[in-house]
């Protein structure tokens, strides 16, 4: 197919990098975050209608000497295999990511099995929450920072499997700690239509247009126009739902557990627009 050998040959153009330490990629992470942010947030991609300019955009680092250059063969053909679907990009007016959370309400007996299901999810916490034990279960530094939601570290075969409460494909990080913390998880599913999560209504699932992702597992940008503008795997975002889960200890969110963003993750005076939340004064 024409997105996998796109992507079979952006995987033969990765440098070849000796194994880094976790702890050293998120240095480079910190240093070179705001640039890409810059570029995010900029609009001046061919395919922005698609997205407004004020919602949060998924961008790898632009130092690639912190590409881990080693992921496993299951890693990269779930990556190929996600470009690969012929999915469509989801609808130009659709709110994909960021602004205010009107979560639906949950029944009590929907409620009684959502705790339930929280509770599952929070049991492996204690197994999640330093990068050295994410990068030791399978999860890659993928993108930068972003205001609000932190770091995505990615375990994308976890994505073509069934939900599973206490096996969530996304971790977030807050890299602005030395050394960073867990701050939440994020579920990513992919199905043509809305996925099935958590009991109740109150999971608002919400989808990324263009994604362009380097056989390293880095999110290279999102709002990729199609195959032809990416090198890597191209993935269209009609199929590719994501849920964030404030359900870490000291990191609830006051919107609801599963908010867009949360606000204790907005830098404090950060100087340029770009740097700040998305509708940072409604969270």
């Amino acid at each position: 197919m024409h997105t996998a050998r796109r992507a079979h040959s952006a995987r033969a153009a990765l440098p070849k990098l000796s194994n880094k330490n976790p702890t050293v990629m998120w240095r480079h992470l910190v240093v070179v975050g705001s640039l890409v942010a810059v570029g995010a947030c900029g609009g001046s991609g061919t395919s922005d209608s698609q997205q407004a300019d004020d919602e949060i955009v998924l961008a790898a680092p632009l130092d690639t000497s912190a590409l881990p250059g080693n992921l496993p063969d299951s890693e990269v053909s779930a990556i190929v295999a996600l470009g690969a679907t012929g999915a469509e990009r989801p609808p130009a007016d659709e709110h994909q990511h960021g602004g205010a959370h009107s979560a639906h309400s949950v029944s009590a007996a929907d409620q009684a099995i959502l705790d339930e299901e929280l509770t599952v999810a929070r049991s492996v916490i204690s197994e999640l929450d330093t990068i050295e034990e994410a990068a030791a279960r399978g999860y890659v530094l993928a993108t930068s920072t972003s205001p609000g939601i932190g770091t995505h570290w990615v375990r994308w075969s976890q994505i073509l499997e069934p939900f599973a409460p206490n096996n969530p494909s996304m971790l977030l990080f807050d890299h602005s700690k030395s050394p960073p913390v867990l701050v939440g998880y994020s579920y990513a599913l992919q199905s043509p239509e809305v996925p099935t999560g958590f009991a109740g209504d109150s999971d608002m699932w919400h989808r990324h247009a263009g994604l362009c992702v380097a056989l390293s597992g880095w999110v290279i940008r999102e709002r990729s126009a199609g195959p032809a503008d990416c090198d890597g795997s191209y993935i269209a975002g009609g199929d590719f739902w994501m849920l964030h889960a404030w359900i870490v200890p000291g990191w609830e969110n006051r919107d609801g557990v599963f908010a867009p963003a949360n606000s204790k993750l907005c830098p404090k005076d950060a100087g340029p627009d770009f740097l700040r939340c998305v509708d940072e004064s409604e969270l």
